[in-house]
């Protein structure tokens, strides 16, 4: 049964044995009396009070305290003092280098790593024949989050993917390549792996394509070059002391 008096109301569930009454204030800044049996209930501002046997208020949501937290700020430590800081680094790896992960191909990111660590070398030599003082770049195409690009154990270039960008980070860099054998060592990085979505047995991560730009001309692509490919745990690591 639903009681109604403006914005105060009354429902009632009633049985042979048992009767349970919710009186409800729905004003919000006004505490009102209401005549219910024979007795009278103050109800507070935006609230519910519950009776049993329709008699006795046995819970009122305006008395219940909802658990806050607690804010507290502490000084934050400096760590600018380049002496406290030390850098740990392994070699970069080169297409000479053995591994077992060899192929005409560009190995998926995660298949290969197979969950062990974030980072994944994708190793292969060009052989530069030197055409006057052309402009050379380097374009890489990845399915990863972040990519480092070597040339010769030189740093050329990096590019970082974002949250709400598309899933392909491409990288175009300038480049200097010697006459003869050059080492192109490409890093590929996963800042953690996919969970949930729709067809995630499809998803593939990783390079995907590589070529280089010569001025004007063409770009010659290096996607079916002999590749190596080489699981790195921790390959940079910094810390503090």
């Amino acid at each position: 049964m639903r009681l109604t008096f403006g914005v105060l109301q009354g429902h009632v569930f009633e049985t042979e044995s048992n009767c349970v009454a919710f009186l409800v204030n729905l004003d919000k800044h006004k505490t009102s009396n209401i005549q219910f049996g024979e007795a009278s209930f103050q109800l507070a501002p935006k609230s519910i009070s519950i009776l049993s046997s329709c008699r006795r208020v046995v819970f009122e949501t305006a008395k219940v305290n909802a658990q806050h937290g607690l804010r507290t700020a502490q000084v934050v430590q400096s760590l600018n003092n380049v002496d406290s800081w030390k850098i740990f680094k392994e070699p970069i790896p080169l297409a000479i280098n053995n591994t077992t992960h060899i192929g005409h191909r560009f190995f998926e990111h995660l298949s290969t790593t197979k969950d062990e660590t974030d980072y994944l070398w994708y190793l292969t030599r060009y052989d530069y024949r030197s055409n006057g003082d052309t402009q050379l770049v380097l374009n890489v195409e990845s399915q990863a989050h972040v990519l480092h690009a070597y040339i010769n154990n030189d740093y050329v270039g990096s590019v970082h993917g974002s949250h709400d960008g598309p899933r392909n980070i491409i990288l175009k860099t300038p480049i200097t390549l010697r006459k003869g054998q050059n080492s192109i060592s490409l890093l590929s990085v996963m800042v953690g792996s996919p969970d949930s979505g729709a067809y995630m047995e499809r998803r593939i991560f990783g390079v995907r394509k590589v070529s280089i730009q010569q001025g004007d001309h063409k770009s010659h692509s290096l996607n079916n070059e002999l590749w190596k490919h080489q699981v790195n745990p921790d390959w940079l690591i910094w810390r503090n002391e």
